[in-house]
């Protein structure tokens, strides 16, 4: 579970950092700013980053990042001062001496801060005066944690198909500013009919480019493709190796059993923007599970695809397939959310709306014992994974104590114990247990009380397949899904 939030003084430590130059501006760097009225509108100046491990050990050392940007979220080399971090917890040990060390991408890391109380505890970094300052994501600190959580975005292009930049870009974007944990390059096979295909010498090349960013216990870059149908719709693939071949519809790979036979076994396949957009092709639902796809993508820039008529809609929704369509028709995947984007800067810490992309991207977290691409592809194939708006959310669920993602046997008429917690820097208006035939649950908390909550709720009792999932919306308009718990009766 999620322990409660730690409510105790907060205690203030003065770092300094050498940085060129001088700028001004500032102000709190929140989550996300952008399009729509329930995302916070971005400010003038000067703007921090920060990012803890989502979940520490009581009294580990744990590093913190900090990285400077501009109200675009690209690199500001023009800052000079030093770095005020504050925590909720006054049980806080700071390393002595205490520094920050510059990284040679721009960044910054505050190495050896012990956390000494369990608990939900949160960090803001900030400069003297307090003129440009951010909270953290929320940290849950355990004496035993069975998973760490890894951050990245799945779903991203360069100049090689619709997006701007070159995939170098794209990866050191990933690393060095947004500090990801992970981060997959997905240009298109061909974006439309009418566009240049992509080359297959240079989606080789690919791989070259990303090894130059590959850091296993920092940060995990994969080769991905978004395969193009306009007639099965996207699927995002990620290959476990540097691939071999380019598996396009140009080269006759033209259906999704067709795709999954051209993959070496440990590629991962997760259906994109499933229903749709003014330029996304929707999916076909007659090809659910053809291509026994691993993941669907719930949440992108371009809207929210969980059911029609979100709060976060995309510019065009085809009816009968959204998620939960899909999951009705018997989609048994884990749910991701990706950035979908065409700048070379996933997960942007200021995003900004443009073209078909009115919504902060998306963030994927994966439930896995360590950062290497074999245990990130083993937690998305198994579902072991959640999806938010782009924040950096806590999200425990599970049903009689086994974790999203699971495939559970039970005995028929079964009445299964669901538990799900949320944690954030900001409150929770609504969390609710979903399943097939709406809600089992739903929480409204007390404003007071409303950044750490837990839910339960019991399944009726199991006479078929069924599935339940956890979901949030905080009160910015940002959510958070977790994979399905699939329920089979014996």
């Amino acid at each position: 579970m999620i322990p409660p939030r730690i409510r105790l003084a907060v205690g203030l430590v003065l770092v300094s950092a050498a940085m060129s130059a001088c700028g001004g501006g500032g102000g709190d760097s929140g989550s996300s700013g952008a399009a729509k009225n329930d995302v916070p509108p971005a400010e003038l100046g000067t703007y921090l980053h920060v990012v803890a491990p989502s979940v520490v050990r009581r009294g580990e050392p744990v590093d913190l990042r900090l990285r400077v940007v501009t109200q675009a979220g690209l690199p500001d080399y023009d800052f000079e001062g030093a770095f005020r971090i504050s925590t909720s917890s006054d049980d806080v040990e700071f390393p002595k001496p205490m520094s920050v060390e510059p990284q040679k991408e721009g960044s910054y890391v505050m190495r050896g801060i012990k956390f000494l109380t369990p608990g939900v505890q949160f960090v803001r970094g900030s400069v003297p005066e307090d003129t440009v300052q951010a909270l953290a994501n929320p940290i849950n600190v355990v004496d035993d944690p069975e998973w760490h959580v890894y951050w990245g975005d799945l779903n991203g292009h360069s100049d090689l198909s619709s997006g701007s930049r070159p995939p170098g870009v794209h990866f050191w974007y990933a690393k060095a500013v947004a500090l990801l944990d992970f981060a997959a390059l997905t240009d298109h096979d061909a974006w439309t009919p009418e566009s240049r295909a992509l080359d297959e010498a240079t989606f080789l090349d690919v791989a070259e480019v990303a090894e130059d960013q590959h850091e296993p216990g920092v940060f995990v870059p994969f080769v991905g493709l978004e395969w193009t149908s306009r007639e099965y719709g996207s699927r995002l693939v990620y290959w476990p190796d540097q691939p071999t071949s380019l598996p396009s519809v140009a080269s006759g790979v033209d259906t999704p059993e067709k795709l999954r036979a051209a993959l070496p076994e440990g590629a991962v396949i997760a259906i994109a923007h499933p229903s749709g957009s003014e330029v996304a092709a929707s999916m076909d639902p007659a090809s659910i599970g053809r291509g026994q796809e691993d993941l669907i993508e719930i949440y992108s820039a371009r809207g929210i695809f969980e059911t029609a008529a979100s709060h976060r809609p995309s510019s065009r929704e085809t009816p009968g397939t959204s998620v939960r369509d899909l999951l009705l028709l018997g989609f048994d995947g884990g749910f991701i959310a990706t950035g979908d984007g065409e700048l070379s800067a996933p997960a942007n810490p200021r995003p900004f709306a443009y073209a078909d992309h009115p919504y902060p991207g998306g963030l994927t977290a994966v439930l896995a014992k360590e950062l290497t691409r074999p245990a990130i592809l083993d937690a998305l194939r198994a579902g072991r994974c959640y999806a938010t708006t782009g924040e950096r959310y806590l999200l425990e669920f599970s049903v009689d104590g086994t974790v999203m993602g699971a495939k559970l046997r039970v005995k028929k008429g079964h009445e299964a114990e669901v538990y799900g917690s949320l944690g954030s820097t900001t409150n929770w208006v609504r969390v609710e247990i979903v399943g097939p035939k709406g809600t089992l649950a739903v929480l409204t908390p007390d404003p007071g009380q409303a950044d750490v909550v837990e839910i339960t709720a019991k399944t009726p009792p199991v006479q078929e397949p069924t599935w339940v999932y956890l979901r949030g919306i905080d009160e910015r308009g940002g959510m958070a899904w977790s994979s399905p718990i699939r329920l089979v009766p014996e």
